[in-house]
């Protein structure tokens, strides 16, 4: 890979990082209330103004917005060792931003990386499959109904909204509980370790959050194997005595890589964005709640930061995905 390249991306990497940064402050920053409206509540009419403006001091609101966002850049970037940094703690609890971040990252965490694997491993092999339906279609009428059915479906899920899907799973495990005997609504209190005991109770969520992007991934690894099956090379290897299912497991679907790895990369900030009304539906104590209750309780440093983080979380997942792709591609590797 050419150093140039790597440079190249790093700095469009920070440059875009730069402008993410900029443009939540300024939106945070645009928004009506003032903070100590927030903290106080309706206390803020006994204290006296000589204390308000102390406390204004303290949480340097009454510092110009260049000085503000420097300060909030800074303890984004460094760790937080001075809690009186500007914007650095929760209006909820008086806590530091990251802190209330880091207890609820795991959960999160776990359930967007369950849905990841649920969603390529399934979505890669229900592909092969329905490339190899559609092939084997041609020959037998009852093969080929098979395939227009499985699509038909999972067009059809691909169509419903994961949040309405999850209503549609809670109402069954309602009615019928001796259907998943684990509990599906919340996994620990928030800042509690998570281990690997939580699958059975993140599989539901994990398997709604992902089910859009399973059939994505399925229905574009069945394009992509259709054209590659059409190869010269498929035809090579026929000849040669391998069987059609050979040929698609450890050919077709290997020079499919390349492009699925380019979906993987814009599938970790869809997935983290999707798990806003997820995690708030199966009462997950991760950042998709915890955005929504800062949103509802007007937190605005920690929307700030989770706008941030969310940016960070795209970016890096693109500049991965393409320096994976530039790898794996000879044809990358060796162009300019």
């Amino acid at each position: 890979m050419h150093f140039s390249f790597l440079a190249q991306r790093v700095i469009q990497a920070l440059v875009t990082l730069l402008t993410v940064s900029l443009v939540s402050f300024a939106l945070m920053k645009s928004l009506p209330g003032d903070p100590l409206d927030i903290l106080l509540g309706s206390a803020q009419k006994d204290i006296a103004p000589q204390e308000l403006d102390s406390l204004r001091q303290e949480l340097g609101l009454n510092q110009d917005p260049v000085k503000q966002y420097s300060l909030w850049l800074a303890s984004w970037l460094a760790p937080v060792r001075d809690e009186n940094l500007a914007l650095g703690l929760s209006y909820r609890d008086g806590r530091p931003v990251k802190e209330v971040i880091m207890e609820r990252l795991p959960a999160t965490l776990a359930l967007c990386g369950l849905a990841l694997v649920l969603s390529f491993s399934l979505g890669i092999a229900l592909g092969a499959i329905l490339a190899y339906l559609r092939l084997r279609g041609e020959r037998s009428p009852a093969v080929r109904s098979l395939s227009l059915v499985v699509s038909a479906a999972l067009a059809g899920f691909y169509a419903m909204p994961a949040f309405w899907l999850a209503f549609l799973l809670v109402a069954a495990l309602a009615l019928r509980p001796d259907l998943y005997p684990p509990p599906i609504f919340g996994i620990s209190a928030p800042g509690k370790d998570v281990d690997l005991t939580i699958v059975a109770y993140l599989l539901p969520p994990a398997l709604i959050l992902s089910l859009r992007r399973l059939v994505k991934v399925a229905l574009y690894v069945k394009e992509l194997a259709l054209q590659e099956l059409s190869s010269p090379y498929v035809l090579s290897a026929l000849a040669k005595g391998l069987s059609l299912f050979q040929v698609t497991c450890r050919h077709v679907l290997k020079n499919c890589l390349v492009p699925v790895v380019n979906l993987l990369g814009l599938s970790a900030p869809s997935l983290v964005g999707g798990s806003v009304l997820i995690e708030t539906i199966f009462c997950l104590p991760g950042l998709g709640r915890l955005s929504v209750e800062a949103a509802f309780g007007r937190n605005y440093p920690v929307l700030l930061s989770l706008s941030m983080l969310y940016g960070t979380v795209v970016v890096v997942a693109s500049f991965a995905a393409d320096c994976l792709s530039r790898s794996l591609d000879v044809r990358l590797k060796e162009g300019n």
